[in-house]
């Protein structure tokens, strides 16, 4: 497993502690409107969401990293998730598409947040996974993650929900460490 650190995020795996940090992000109201179309989660639904985090981690050693946003170089503030989830019946990024995936706290969210962790995510997944191209579903209405991806180097493919980037046109963190964790 990896951790990625950037000037201001550090980005780390999740974990079965992460429950109420989960749980109060999937609740936010700016969260439940954007995603979960109104409707608040249970703290079940919010441990089931975990399993299935630490689960994907287990199976392809990458998936969606907890977001910290740095004070004094230690991880502070959990701003939401960002990364990398598999498509596809096998859920194994060997034999398909690979997706990004971002959720803010509405606290977090247009201060660039998540364009740094995107940017992180991407070059993670172009420079150690080898993927060919990351792509990334967003719902019409949703101009917050469709601006976010463009500063990523994101650029529409066929149906206007659809994204892709590619190694190319990723915008590069100059300044990316990718750790290994325990």
């Amino acid at each position: 497993m990896h951790i990625l650190e950037t000037s201001r995020l550090i980005l780390r795996p999740p974990s079965h502690s992460d429950e109420l940090l989960l749980h109060g992000l999937h609740s936010d109201p700016f969260v439940v409107n954007a995603i979960g179309d109104g409707v608040y989660p249970t703290i079940e639904q919010s441990k089931a969401a975990l399993l299935h985090f630490i689960n994907h981690w287990q199976l392809n050693r990458f998936g969606l990293w907890m977001v910290f946003v740095k004070d004094k170089g230690q991880a502070r503030k959990f701003a939401g998730y960002c990364g990398l989830i598999c498509s596809g019946p096998n859920l194994s990024h060997v034999s398909n598409d690979v997706d990004i995936v971002t959720c803010l706290h509405l606290a977090a969210s247009g201060k660039g947040i998540a364009v740094e962790a995107g940017r992180a995510v991407v070059q993670f997944a172009f420079e150690r996974l080898k993927v060919k191209k990351v792509t990334g579903w967003i719902r019409p209405e949703n101009t917050r993650s469709r601006r976010k991806n463009m500063k990523i180097g994101f650029s529409h493919v066929g149906d206007r929900m659809l994204m892709e980037i590619t190694p190319e046109t990723a915008v590069k963190i100059d300044n990316l460490l990718i750790l290994d964790s325990a």
